[in-house]
């Protein structure tokens, strides 16, 4: 199966830039997943993920308004009350583009503190870091169903 992940987020707010942490340990750590870092833009990516013609995308992203720490696999497709954020487009239409050609495309919220991505700050906090490496457990997890099947 392959598997492509893509970060979302902007490295230099600070905690904003968790998903391309994560992207960072992933490629480390488990090679049989493809790493698309889509920044801020994560649309610039989608022809490469085209070209990649994975099974499966992982879209993962910075959240807030929830329990910081919490993360989980959240379903977007049916969200009709866009959030507009610092990126281009809502998340929903990106994932929504995303399906047009790849089947199983998930959405992976990483829930950190509101205060830690409100300014220009190159460093991810302690917190951010460890919530990743929960995050990694995470996709362990989701290896696992997916080679199940």
């Amino acid at each position: 199966m392959k598997k492509a992940f893509l970060a979302v987020g902007n490295s230099m707010m600070g905690d904003d830039g968790i998903a391309s942490y994560l992207g960072k340990i992933l490629e480390r750590e488990k090679a049989e997943w493809k790493i698309f870092d889509g920044q801020d833009t994560p649309e610039s990516e989608f022809h490469k993920l085209r070209e990649y013609a994975p099974d499966m995308i992982l879209v993962a992203d910075a959240m807030t308004g929830s329990d910081i720490g919490k993360l989980d696999f959240i379903d977007l497709s049916d969200e009709i009350n866009y959030m507009y954020t610092t990126h281009n487009l809502p998340m929903p239409v990106l994932l929504s583009y995303l399906r047009q050609f790849c089947k199983v495309v998930l959405f992976l919220g990483l829930n950190v503190d509101i205060e830690k991505v409100l300014e220009i700050n190159p460093q991810l906090s302690q917190e951010a870091k460890n919530i990743a490496q929960k995050a990694l457990s995470k996709i362990d997890t989701l290896d696992t169903l997916f080679e199940q099947k």
